[in-house]
């Protein structure tokens, strides 16, 4: 069940993660993993620069610069003018566009640059195929540049919303073809303000081959799982982009909490920047609500399974391949002259080139629900990737609770985000709800950890709302919950890898309970929890001995992945059991260091008065 509203200091009553709409925390950290900010941290203002346009004949160079792919002196010139502002102070009137008349304002570079910066962090050709020794430099000097750019100016004064468009400019080309030299100039024109931009890089950008935001992210991920070579540059993509997208959220909703507090907005138009922030503008590009949550869904658990390497292909041709051996020894032939002692790269290091030069490794494919595939390994690049997309996760719910009338609505998102998590196989499953990794704050993971529980739960168990309806409303949890809604119960099916994911969850929720110390478990949770553990044992058992569920086909597979999910739900089963009796014995230290504590107070007290009245 989605999170409500419930107005509680206790994160285990679900404050709800983004629900007091003056909190405006400093970083969107503070709001995906920890308590949400009090509302004095909405009044600190950031340090972010005034912004200003390059001067025309400076602009100009650097266009000619970027167009001729003489990259390095453009961002060498860019560098040099972005320290020439300084920081504004705090009461003074910020710009949200460039503002060429302040002398304070720093220099700024126009979007179009921008977005061809952008794309060089992850073109192949500037990064695992390089068309010359020094491009991948460029491609690191340029994800330098555009993170200071954020950092000093901040997401609005840099333009970063017009510069991050998808299908603007030029009428997309397919994957495999060469984009026109003369085509769609007036719309960039009239999009950005700027001169039209040329060059080959500009018009072949990840804004121009992408089809939106999400199609990009779904590919990126996909790319952890089938080329970690790819996405090691995907990766710095992602992060950047998340940095863009968490930096404007936060300052849009900085200054839209000045502006209602200063009685500016109506309550129609109180979040009107934050309505018009940038990922705001990538969920617009679906169309209908549960299409594009559908979408974003698919994005977001793109695995590179076959149905998502279908549905998220590659933005450039081939873009997974490195550089041939060929062309290695081809840039020898060219540089090397021995009559003047330049012997090319052959005394040079290749293993830049060389590494790059084969295909990756064919990944292990990941498991259906139905677990007729191979037993997975899971590639520490999917691995790494699972946070950011509890980042992207955390940017989207924190929208959609601000905005009155979101793109999606948060309940909505929610029960979508759980029903994908339901039906991941174990080890993919196990690496989402892990709370010890997880970029969500905490009573986000109860919530979705207690919402997958519910789903999982049988028809006869207890329901949280006979419990504690108010905490139920709330969606939140409480330790009496846990111990009669869901330690005693197997799951709703006879399936191993169901009963194992129910195991692991009430691991995850009995841990984050016990570590907030809001409210202490009963002494009778070690009991509770066997009883539970013992009940899955049985449930999974009666598959084998009745034969039920023999008819799905998958031979091997199938039979080497139960019993993997029955050697999963054995060893969470036992891990339950002892963290079980850890609460119960932490509950009888608390006792008696409460116990002697209060003997302690009393006779100091009683030692305190009579030397009061001695005196």
């Amino acid at each position: 069940m989605p999170p409500r509203v419930l107005d509680s200091s206790s994160p285990l009553s679900s404050p709800d993660s983004f629900k007091t709409a003056t909190d405006s925390p400093n970083h969107l950290a503070d709001i995906t993993i920890t308590d949400i900010s009090s509302p004095d941290d909405a009044e600190t203002d950031t340090q972010y620069r005034l912004a200003r346009q390059l001067p025309p004949e400076l602009k100009q160079h650097c266009q000619i610069y970027l167009e001729e792919n003489i990259h390095a002196i453009a961002l060498n010139l860019l560098n040099d003018l972005l320290p020439l502002g300084r920081n504004v102070d705090n009461n003074s009137k910020r710009a949200t566009i460039p503002d060429a008349t302040r002398k304070d304002a720093s220099f700024c570079p126009p979007p179009n640059h921008l977005a061809l910066l952008s794309t060089l962090i992850v073109h192949p050709d500037f990064t695992n195929r390089p068309k010359e020794e020094t491009w991948p430099e460029t491609a690191n000097n340029s994800l330098a540049y555009l993170r200071c750019l954020l950092s000093t100016v901040g997401p609005i004064n840099a333009r970063f919303k017009e510069a991050f468009r998808f299908g603007t400019g030029p009428s997309r080309y397919s994957r495999g073809g060469t984009p026109s030299s003369d085509s769609g100039n007036e719309t960039l024109e009239d999009t950005w303000g700027d001169a039209p931009m040329e060059g080959k890089y500009f018009k072949d950008s990840v804004w121009r081959r992408g089809q939106d935001f999400f199609g990009v992210v779904g590919w990126a991920f996909n790319c952890s799982q089938l080329y970690p070579n790819r996405w090691y540059y995907w990766r710095q993509w992602l992060e950047f982009m998340f940095d863009v997208l968490e930096a404007d959220l936060l300052e849009r909703h900085r200054l839209d909490v000045e502006a209602i507090r200063a009685g500016a907005r109506s309550d129609e138009d109180k979040f009107i920047l934050l309505r018009d922030s940038i990922l705001a503008g990538f969920i617009g590009q679906q169309k209908g609500r549960l299409g594009g949550l559908k979408w974003i869904m698919k994005a977001l658990f793109a695995d590179g399974s076959k149905g998502s390497s279908s549905v998220f292909q590659e933005m450039w041709p081939n873009e997974h391949r490195g550089i041939s051996k060929k062309a290695i020894n081809k840039r020898k032939r060219t540089q090397m002259n021995l009559e003047k002692g330049e012997y090319g790269a052959w005394l040079d290091d290749d293993s830049i080139y060389s590494s790059q030069a084969s295909e990756p490794p064919t990944p292990q494919k990941l498991l259906s629900s139905s677990g007729k595939s191979k037993l997975q390994t899971l590639e520490p690049a999917f691995v790494e990737s699972i946070q950011l997309r509890q980042r992207l996760f955390a940017m989207l719910s924190y929208l959609c609770n601000f905005l009155p009338d979101p793109p999606v609505s948060l309940p909505d998102l929610y029960e979508s985000y759980v029903e994908h998590l339901k039906v991941l196989p174990l080890t993919v499953f196990n690496a989402f709800i892990t709370q010890t990794t997880s970029a969500l704050r905490l009573d986000s993971q109860i919530s979705i950890l207690q919402d997958i529980l519910l789903l999982l739960m049988p028809s006869n168990a207890v329901s949280p709302a006979r419990v504690d309806a108010d905490r139920y409303d709330a969606n939140g949890t409480s330790p009496v919950i846990i111990e009669r809604c869901f330690l005693p119960y197997a799951s709703n099916t006879i399936e191993a890898e169901d009963n194992a994911k129910v195991s692991m969850l009430l691991e995850e929720l009995v841990q984050l309970v016990w570590v907030d110390g809001t409210e202490q478990f009963s002494p009778a949770l070690v009991d509770v929890a066997k009883r539970g553990v013992d009940t899955r044992e049985v449930k999974v058992r009666k598959k084998t001995s009745s034969g039920r569920g023999r008819g799905r086909g998958g031979g091997p597979f199938v039979e080497d992945y139960e019993a993997e999910a029955k050697a999963v739900l054995r060893a969470s089963g036992q891990r339950l059991l002892c963290l079980a009796r850890m609460v119960v014995a932490s509950l009888d230290e608390s006792d008696e260091e409460t116990s002697t504590g209060e003997d302690e107070i009393e006779a100091k007290g009683e030692i305190t008065f009579m030397s009061a009245r001695s005196a």
